[in-house]
């Protein structure tokens, strides 16, 4: 039986030995999914499935001309952007966690 963790650290060992190609992420993608329904019987929690999907999913997605998209980057802005009290707010947990 496999744990969930073994398997995400497999998935994610596969994803970062593949070329930033659309036909080898697409293959990754299918792969990871089968695999991810083949222990689907083994895994009692299907919070599990479910999360697992997702991550396949969104590290799935494409940029145009094939580049992968970081959806941790795509959803947030540059700090020049902030409005000025949060800019404030993140001065004062930075210097608290870092002076």
């Amino acid at each position: 039986m496999i744990s969930e963790t073994e398997f995400f650290n497999e998935i994610f060992e596969d994803f970062i030995c593949i070329e930033n190609e659309v036909h080898e992420n697409e293959l990754w993608k299918s792969n990871s999914i089968i695999r991810l329904m083949q222990i689907s019987c083994e895994i009692e929690d299907t919070k599990i499935i479910e999360d697992g999907l997702k991550i396949i999913l969104d590290l799935s997605k494409f940029q145009e001309g094939g580049s992968l998209v970081d959806s941790y980057e795509s959803e947030s802005y540059s700090l020049n952007e902030l409005i000025e009290p949060e800019k404030k707010i993140l001065e004062s947990i930075l210097k608290t966690e870092f002076i």
